[in-house]
């Protein structure tokens, strides 16, 4: 059988074969006179197998395992390979070095590798068997008590058992038994296991550290190049700096909505201002909220924005020290958040800060008190169909109605179309959004002063107001934050604000400062709206007494049933309309008692911050710190320029 091995193979099938030389012409049985058994295992171990391939076509057989090869290590995360190489290769060289290279049972030994075969199996390839490690690591550093499988690779023999790679004794007798069942040396499976120990260490400070990524105080930034950073300069020193931004905008991808965008631009920028912002967009289901928010949250650092469509009742307590502070948040669906979850979201919008007093055991197993504190310096964008119902967030926040009108249902179908057609070039929304996310990174925070904001008075029919005219104040001040490379400063290095920047904040937020006067929110004022043409349109003479259906507004408008019976039901409640008769089975009659005159109320409001921004640009024309000293100035000036001051107008679109 010496010279043909194919016979040995047919006869004993797919048992390995191993070819031993003998040392010194000696035979089987002068080894096994002078050594023994174990000599003579000894020897036959030591022999090479014949086939190659036989280790194979017998080892275990496992789907989606990655081969170990040279400098390969897979951990499942986002982890660079190459880091983890690196970390590896470290420990392994180590191990290497401090292995001694007289003992004869290691001398061929090369580094072993871990690899990961899924969550809950890890294998490491040793001289001649298989490591598996079963089950997820315990992540309690003071011990690695796992369930081990050792498979010998020749005879694919298993044996299980339980194990803790910090008892260095229970490791040594691990190793004995295993060296018996499978005739090995106790001193290699030793080492092996000893290595396997440090590879289970460091993948289990890679999974933490996955887990729970390490907060850095100093935020990274992403370099930009000079070119990209003097092309953002460049663009904040030109002229008309909103209007070409609206353009970016635009072409990032959001259609229509022309003064609502950069009314959330604004907002959105002043995360990591001295005056955080906060909006909150209403609209009906499908209306396009989420896509706003979205599209425009993408025109940020994605550093800066955190996007959350989930929110459980305690998470805000649970983050670190400042790891909320100079943030932009970005909430799909706020009415998913409990009454806790919201309490703790209001909290840090104005107080900056929540504090929770928590208990935890102490390294004596002593349970001990101790406070809690995040803090909070973020801006955020909201988006919920139940603005009413958030009385507290609705003082908090800024209030955004989206159109919902034909108009811009058209343009928003003509986008998406156009995208479906490749007409709409995706590269160029691509550009326009890091083209806004370097723009953004080169503002820098200043302290800003307004020395005419006392100049405009917001409408006293606004409900809270004042936290509505804080709210215009800071507005203010981060448009001349916007314009700070067009704006100068004083001696202690401020920005002062510019009769300009009144007049921009009160075009952009003019829309919002109207929703704050009507009782009614955007999409319930549409909805009344078109409720009102209707019945005009039907009775054009006696439309006070004209009574219609839910059935007669729904399909009229397009509406939903649900959308159009909650719209009723809540203008009934505020008495806009009146149940007239009719019968549950078949539908009630209703009519629409008050006529308010909206159109009226907006063309006085408009009228009076008209009248102030005159005043303010016939100030603008000498210094502003002078009005400042001097505030009596401008009651003089009212009364000597008013009549020669020209209508500036609003624009409320």
């Amino acid at each position: 059988m010496q010279d043909n091995p194919d016979k040995l193979r047919k006869i004993i099938g797919d048992m390995p074969i191993r070819r031993v030389y003998l040392p010194n012409d000696k035979d089987l049985n002068e080894i096994y006179l002078e050594n023994g058994a174990e000599g003579l295992e000894s020897l036959i171990a030591s022999g090479e197998l014949t086939e190659v391939e036989l280790e194979e076509r017998v080892s275990l057989a496992i789907e989606g395992a990655e081969a170990v090869q040279g400098e390969r290590f897979t951990v499942n995360g986002g982890y660079a390979e190459s880091e983890l190489t690196e970390q590896i290769n470290n420990v392994n060289s180590e191990q290497s070095d401090s292995t001694p290279d007289s003992s004869s049972h290691v001398s061929h030994f090369t580094s072993h590798l871990l690899e990961e075969i899924h969550e809950g199996k890890l294998r490491m390839k040793g001289q001649f068997n298989n490591y598996y490690v079963l089950g997820m690591l315990p992540q309690d550093l003071s011990s690695l008590q796992i369930t081990i499988m050792v498979e010998e690779r020749a005879t694919t023999r298993k044996e299980r058992s339980k194990l803790d790679l910090y008892e260095r004794a229970y490791i040594q007798n691990f190793a004995e038994q295993i060296a018996q069942y499978y005739y090995q040396d106790a001193e290699t499976i030793e080492n092996e296991l000893l290595q396997l120990t440090d590879l289970l260490e460091k993948y289990r400070e890679l999974q933490i550290s996955q887990t729970r990524p390490n907060y850095r105080e100093k935020r990274a930034m992403p370099m930009q190049t000079p070119q990209q950073q003097e092309a953002s300069i460049n663009f904040l020193k030109e002229p008309n700096l909103l209007e070409r931004i609206d353009a970016l905008i635009e072409q990032a991808g959001v259609v229509g909505e022309e003064n609502t965008r950069k009314l959330i631009f604004v907002i959105s920028s002043t995360y990591k201002m001295g005056y955080p912002l906060h909006a909150l967009v209403q609209g009906s289901s499908g209306s396009g909220k989420s896509h706003l928010i979205n599209t425009i949250g993408q025109c940020f650092p994605p550093e800066d924005v955190l996007t959350m469509t989930r929110v459980t009742s305690k998470s805000f307590y649970h983050y670190t020290k400042e790891e909320l502070v100079n943030k932009l948040i970005l909430i799909q669906d706020f009415d998913g958040l409990d009454e806790e979850a919201q309490y703790a979201f209001r909290e840090l919008q104005s107080a900056g800060t929540i504090s929770s007093s928590t208990t935890y055991k102490d390294r004596t197993g002593n349970i001990t008190s101790t406070v809690k504190t995040v803090k909070s310096h973020f801006a955020s964008l909201l988006a919920t169909t139940k603005a009413e119902i958030y009385y507290d967030n609705m003082s908090r926040s800024i209030i955004i109605g989206v159109d919902e009108s034909e108009e811009q249902t058209q343009h928003i179908i003509e986008h998406q179309n156009h995208r479906l057609a490749g007409v709409t070039d995706n590269k160029q929304e691509l550009k326009a959004k890091i083209q806004l996310q370097n723009i953004i990174r080169n503002i820098k925070s200043y302290e800003v002063i307004n020395p005419y904001a006392d100049k405009v008075k917001l409408p006293l029919e606004a409900k809270m107001l004042r936290r509505l005219n804080n709210h215009y104040q800071a507005f203010v001040r981060q448009i001349t934050l916007l314009h700070q490379y067009q704006r100068e400063k004083d001696h202690l290095g401020r920005l002062i604000a510019q009769p300009e920047d009144l007049k921009i904040a009160c075009e952009i937020l003019f829309e919002a400062i109207m929703l704050k006067v009507d009782e009614l929110d955007s999409s319930m004022r549409q909805f009344y709206n078109q409720m009102k043409a209707f019945v005009k349109e039907q009775a054009p003479t006696k439309f006070q007494d004209y009574q219609f259906t839910q059935r007669d507004i729904r399909l009229n408008l397009n509406a939903s049933k649900s959308t159009s019976f909650r719209h009723f039901e809540d203008l009934e409640l505020l008495e806009y309309i009146q149940r007239t008769g009719g019968y549950a089975n078949r539908g009630f009659k209703y009519k629409i008692v008050y006529w308010d005159d909206m159109d009226k109320i907006r063309s006085k409001v408009k009228q009076e911050l008209n009248r102030q921004l005159e005043t303010l640009l016939v100030l603008g024309g000498s210094s502003p710190m002078e009005h400042h000293d001097e505030p009596q100035c401008s009651d003089t000036a009212l009364s000597v320029h008013q009549s020669r001051s020209t209508h500036l107008s609003v624009n409320s679109e």
